[in-house]
């Protein structure tokens, strides 16, 4: 019986043995595969987190495309699209900036191409400068292919973002170097004032880190609400919370400013500063301003009116220029003084000025003051860099208008809204090229 005991424990030790050289080949022989797994995995998490920097990059730099106008590739396209890299958790110094399709070195580099060439002609927005593309491409280290020499495999990951024309992203955007003295947005509309901009957002560019935004009553719908500074107090009722220590939107109207096309003055007309009722302007240089009386209707043929000293329109009062109107205020204010007055106006759809309703020039800093009433249309964009709208009551029934200022009053009894089915000027730099963006690839 010993003997017996004795033998099946040598046998047991003898294949504790076998099992402990099995078990030994066996990990030889599964490491590889499971280094080779870890190493894919590692590949393709940062090739994921390369490819939302991508379309990140791809969305800042088409935002852009209004900015840059004839200038492909412009600084501030090229200065976005890095920020965005940053913001995805890139070192601004670990990546170069390339653009349309230069050959890349062995390090980090992103590719700016406005338009996209890196498909060739496969791409049929091939060359369309309302689209950028940005690919990104740089080497990933990693851990066990290193053993047998593979110190890091290159990654490239590409995207393309373009415009809609006619669809603006933001219909309401406040600069962020106003000369205006009133700062940001300010919202005292009470229970019943509001901006009504469903379909598109509201952009405070206004960097004061303390009172950009002023919330202290009102109702503001928008798709979404950024504001560059900070935020006081917490009176409003917001369907999209607004969102502070946003990044600086270059201002998509700023082209006007250097437009060698703008409105220049001519000889100052003959026809009345104040206009009898039933009177029909034709276009030409304002020099006494437009003063529409008590219970005047007014209308205004196509063109530009060169408007020096200002416009008013005062109560009972209506203005009329639907057939495609330009007011370039040079100096004065606008002041559509009423909710019993009427003002429709409709910017043309073609030529320099396709879009622009009406625009105070940079160097005059009076307000507008849009107290219209219900049936009032303001179709294009209303474009005041340096001067604060005040929306005091009345409304806007127009089905796309913009606003672009120095600063916005809100007080109560206004229910603006804001519209952004530009459709029919989407050949505007202002629509067209300014439109709203998206990842097309």
């Amino acid at each position: 019986m010993n003997g017996i005991r004795a033998r099946l424990r040598r046998g047991l030790r003898e294949e504790s043995g076998q099992a402990l050289v099995f078990g030994v080949v066996s990990m030889i022989a599964v490491l590889p595969c499971v280094g080779l797994a870890i190493d894919v995995g590692q590949i393709r998490y940062e090739q994921q987190q390369m490819q939302s920097a991508a379309d990140a990059a791809a969305l800042a730099g088409v935002i852009e495309v209004s900015s840059c106008g004839s200038t492909a590739d412009c600084t501030a396209m090229q200065t976005a699209a890095k920020q965005a890299l940053v913001e995805n958790g890139f070192s601004s110094s670990s990546f170069t900036v390339l653009t349309q399709c230069a050959s890349a070195g062995s390090g980090l580099t992103l590719t700016v191409n406005n338009g996209p060439c890196a498909l060739g002609s496969t791409d049929p927005n091939k060359g369309n400068t309302s689209y950028v593309e940005t690919v990104l491409s740089g080497p990933v280290s990693t851990i066990f292919a290193n053993m047998i020499g593979i110190r890091s495999i290159r990654i490239t990951v590409r995207a393309e973002a373009g415009t809609h024309g006619g669809v603006p992203p933001n219909c309401l955007v406040v600069s962020a170097d106003s000369a205006a003295s009133t700062q940001g947005i300010t919202l005292q509309g009470g229970s019943t004032g509001g901006i009504n901009t469903p379909n598109c957002g509201i952009y405070d560019d206004d960097s004061n880190t303390s009172n950009a935004l002023v919330d202290n009553s009102g109702n503001v719908t928008s798709s979404k609400f950024m504001v560059v500074g900070g935020k006081q107090n917490s009176g409003a009722t917001f369907s999209s919370t607004p969102v502070t220590g946003a990044s600086v939107l270059p201002d998509p109207l700023s082209y006007l400013t250097t437009d060698s096309d703008a409105p220049t003055a001519g000889s100052c007309t003959s026809q009345s500063a104040t206009p009898a009722n039933g009177a029909t302007l034709t276009h030409g240089t304002f020099c006494s301003g437009i003063t529409l009386n008590a219970n005047v209707s007014v209308t205004l043929s196509a063109g530009t009116y060169y408007i020096e000293n200002g416009i008013t329109v005062d109560s009972g009062a209506t203005l009329i220029g639907t057939s495609g109107v330009t007011l370039y205020v040079a100096s004065g204010s606008v002041g559509f003084n009423s909710t019993n007055s009427t003002v429709e106006l409709t910017a043309p759809t073609t030529g320099t000025l396709a879009g622009i309703v009406i625009w105070q020039a940079s160097s005059d800093t009076n307000g507008i003051n849009l107290d219209a009433g219900s049936t009032s249309e303001y179709n294009g964009a209303i474009y005041a860099p340096t001067a604060q709208l005040t929306l005091n009551s009345g409304s806007n029934a127009a089905t796309c208008t913009v606003i672009d200022v120095g600063s916005l009053m809100l007080d109560s009894g206004s229910n603006f809204f804001l519209g952004n089915s530009c459709q029919n000027y989407s050949s505007s730099q202002a629509f067209g090229a300014g439109g709203s963006t998206g990842l097309v690839e």
